[in-house]
């Protein structure tokens, strides 16, 4: 059970029963999601769930409202609150059952957006630090580990019956979104960010959290854009056929190189293609996530980048998950301005966009369902 999945069972222990109750077909028991409205007065909270649905939701006088500390996962950390004390943005996880043609919430816990603020930073902090990411070159089940390719080095990556393992959804790297997973999901070639404490050599790391995926990268050129549809159709390079490739403003992350940023990186890519050892951006991408200009950093800080901002001839590298439909993509991240990269190193788009999707995506807060 996920801690969020244990708040929500001490929430039916606090509802003094209410789970004995048989729910209507279309009200959860349970109501995980964030405030988008509340009138404390009327005791009325809008929340719209984690899976896309909003509920109106009326908290009874005698409900407990409990808010949880940023950073803790013990439900016995919670102080009891009023309901006036919530506010639009929190997140919240509520006990539900039909009565008297509403929804009553009979229990709710809170985490509050500046805690969640708090939380979000603190876990950035602790993925610059301890994190590590790559692609996996093997998996050996009996031992508990697998290796991951990072520029020039292998990584053994130990986990143990405590490593928490998440997948990420389709079209998304926000850990968020990922879902429970185990060593066996993970497979060659899939896309990982392990959470740990490296060994003195750094030759290996025992993992707390790993989050894999299996993902596509894309070099192309623009043929046509459609800002309406949110659609491009770009012509792939390595194949020399179309693709039409979806993005989604909300969750797509669009960054254009600036030139002189673009020539530095085609140097770096030439200079190390028959140096292995001195193949720097590789090893940046790679998820090395440290050291003076660390690229990934470079790349989030870019201004984001419109459709606007494309026209037809455009280079552009993406990254994607894998489709059933190879003439379509859904775009994860998408990077414009890459033409010097494309033509100093064939391998560009694997290491650059690889290793910018193995850096991304982490650091969020919040309780999964």
């Amino acid at each position: 059970m996920t801690f969020w999945g244990e708040a929500l069972a001490i929430c039916v222990l606090f509802a003094g029963g209410i789970s004995a109750q048989t729910p209507a077909a279309d009200v959860p028991s349970q109501v995980v999601g964030e405030v988008t409205a509340l009138d404390a007065a009327s005791r009325q909270i809008t929340v719209k769930s984690d899976k896309g649905a909003t509920f109106a939701l009326t908290v009874r006088e005698n409900a407990p409202v409990l808010r949880l500390p940023a950073g803790s996962r013990d439900i016995k950390t919670a102080q009891r609150i009023t309901l006036a004390e919530v506010s639009v943005g929190d997140r919240v996880a509520a006990t539900a059952h039909p009565a008297n043609g509403k929804i009553e919430a009979g229990s709710i816990i809170v985490m509050t957006k500046s805690d969640l603020a708090q939380e979000r930073q603190r876990e950035q902090q602790d993925w610059q630090k301890r994190g590590a990411g790559g692609i996996v070159s093997a998996v050996d089940p009996a031992a508990g580990t697998f290796s991951v390719r990072a520029g020039g080095r292998t990584i053994t990556v130990r986990t143990n019956p405590q490593t928490d393992f998440r997948r990420y959804a389709p079209d998304s790297v926000k850990f968020s979104d990922a879902h429970p997973s185990s060593l066996a999901g993970i497979k060659d070639g899939d896309q990982v960010r392990v959470l740990g404490d490296r060994s003195e050599d750094g030759s290996s790391i025992a993992a707390d959290r790993v989050v894999s995926g299996s993902f596509r990268q894309i070099a192309g050129t623009v043929f046509s854009i459609d800002a309406q549809t949110g659609e491009i159709k770009i012509t792939d390079l390595a194949t020399k056929k179309p693709v039409v490739v979806k993005v989604n403003p909300d969750s797509t992350t669009m960054r254009k190189l600036p030139p002189m940023m673009a020539a530095m990186l085609a140097r770096r890519l030439q200079a190390g293609r028959g140096q292995q050892q001195a193949a720097r951006p590789e090893a940046q991408t790679a998820g090395a996530g440290r050291g003076q200009g660390d690229l990934n950093q470079m790349l989030d800080r870019l201004p984001p980048l419109t459709l606007a901002d494309l026209k037809p001839g455009d280079a552009i590298m993406l990254s994607s998950t894998e489709s059933a439909d190879p003439a379509r993509a859904t775009a994860i991240m998408l990077l414009a301005g890459v033409e010097p990269l494309l033509t100093a190193s064939p391998t560009a788009t694997r290491d650059l966009m690889g290793g910018w999707m193995s850096s991304g995506g982490e650091g969020e807060s919040g309780f999964a369902q």
